[in-house]
């Protein structure tokens, strides 16, 4: 049972990952990717890691980005979309661990924020 759990947790934005980790065609111009990672400096584990992705004059990559939005959006816990004219945001969250992805598409322009957190941060004050 625990690893049907696994194996559906880890597709669960399968179509926005395969983007975001590769399926782009590297030679593509106006694309900017930038990444960190925090870790809990007593052990070195990963507490977040943050991904943004951007790319500028790219329909194709706007509509393959909405279309892996779409396909992932039945496995997320929460969906916000919202369209205003040319504009599509959504914002989609799944648990276990925490991912929360942004999307923003206007025109030929897209912008997508991954978070994952993999355990909350403990606070100074306790």
């Amino acid at each position: 049972m625990l690893l049907v759990a696994t194996v559906v947790e880890s597709q669960a934005q399968e179509h926005i990952d395969a983007l975001l980790n590769g399926d782009i065609e590297s030679n593509r111009h106006g694309l900017t990717m930038r990444s960190a990672i925090k870790r809990d400096p007593a052990t070195g584990e990963i507490i977040k890691r943050v991904v943004e992705f951007t790319a500028i004059d790219d329909k194709s990559l706007v509509k393959e980005f909405i279309a892996a939005f779409k396909t992932d959006r039945n496995t997320a816990e929460v969906w916000d979309e919202n369209e205003s004219g040319s504009t599509y945001n959504v914002t989609a969250v799944w648990l276990n661990p925490k991912r929360v992805y942004t999307l923003t598409a206007s025109g030929s322009l897209v912008t997508v924020y991954a978070q994952t957190i993999y355990r909350e941060e403990k606070s100074n004050n306790n």
